[in-house]
């Protein structure tokens, strides 16, 4: 039963993640395996770390941030996967929902050149 509620959290932020990126228009991909995905900022397929590497990785920082400001801690890499666990409640999974939008719009004004 937890397991199942672990899972269906991950789908629920990896969903989340996936909307709030594709309403500001930004190449994203999220690859799942249970209660953990990645977020790669690109719209290839990602099966190796070569396709890992030709991400946009340069848009996370941007992106972790503006969670990090909203009180929600990612993974500090765009290479790391995000791990979900039975801690997670609704009212931890409405924080990270409300915090999205935010980071989705820094992402799509990320540049190259923004500092990390």
């Amino acid at each position: 039963e937890v397991y199942l509620r672990v899972d269906a959290a991950a789908a629920t932020v990896g969903r989340g993640v996936a909307e709030a990126l594709a309403k500001e228009g930004v190449p994203h991909r999220v690859q799942t395996a249970g209660s953990l995905f990645s977020v790669f900022f690109t719209e290839d397929e990602v099966r190796d770390y070569d396709a890992a590497r030709r991400q946009q990785a340069w848009r996370y920082p941007a992106f972790f941030h503006a969670m990090l400001d909203r009180g929600v801690y990612l993974p500090p890499s765009a290479f790391e996967a995000w791990f979900v666990s039975a801690a997670h409640d609704d009212a931890v999974l409405d924080r990270i929902a409300d915090a999205l939008p935010d980071a989705a719009r820094a992402a799509a004004s990320a540049t190259e050149e923004t500092p990390a």
